[in-house]
């Protein structure tokens, strides 16, 4: 696994470093929480110390898998998709790693909190937005979609919920990414966001 600069390295987080761990909503395949991670994601190399150093308390999501017979490979591959790709691009929300609670040996994956998705963003700055913003927003989800592809991947679930902002717009749950060539029998998906053709079976 090759990554570009020393924040972006994926770790094996101990769960002891995860603190006020509060539940903020249910997911498709996952139960999400929130949590304070004490001495945060690796920022740079300390030449004289000959270390990495760390950002300190850092504010992160939790995913927990919910349903392991059902929903296990789902959520490894969202695992996987997240350590390929955003330990690479800066455009898709960080996974910094993945910590198991020891109480019950339920595995999580450890995100980057952004603030708010698409939907909300437009409907809290609809009125305010220019047509420069506008298409500054889709300059950043096509930067994001093409990092996905670049990585011979495409996103398969890809709508207003799961596009997040900070400082910046980034795509977020790659529960579905997979190979562009990997078949899939099964319609995945939020509804509302799913084309009529592969509702009804013809893509």
């Amino acid at each position: 696994m090759k990554t570009i600069v020393p924040y972006l390295i994926p770790e094996w987080i101990s769960y002891n470093n995860l603190q006020n761990i509060k539940y903020l909503t249910k997911g498709g395949f996952s139960e999400i929480y929130t949590a304070d991670w004490t001495n945060g994601n690796f920022i740079e190399w300390d030449s004289e110390g000959q270390q990495l150093k760390r950002f300190g308390s850092h504010y992160v999501v939790l995913k927990r898998l919910e349903n392991v017979e059902n929903a296990n490979q789902n959520w490894i591959e969202e695992a996987k998709s997240h350590l390929n790709i955003s330990n690479k691009w800066t455009e898709i929300v960080q996974c910094y790693g993945i910590t198991q609670n020891p109480s019950n040996g339920d595995y999580m994956l450890v995100m980057n909190k952004l603030d708010i998705d698409l939907r909300k963003y437009l409907q809290q700055n609809h009125n305010q937005l220019t047509w420069k913003e506008r298409i500054q927003i889709t300059v950043y989800i096509i930067e994001a979609l093409s990092s996905i592809h670049n990585e011979n991947a495409i996103h398969r679930d890809l709508h207003s919920g799961n596009i997040l902002f900070k400082t910046r717009f980034s795509i977020s749950d790659l529960g579905f990414c997979g190979p562009a060539d990997k078949p899939l029998k099964s319609i995945y998906g939020n509804l509302p966001y799913i084309a009529p053709e592969v509702i009804v079976g013809k893509e």
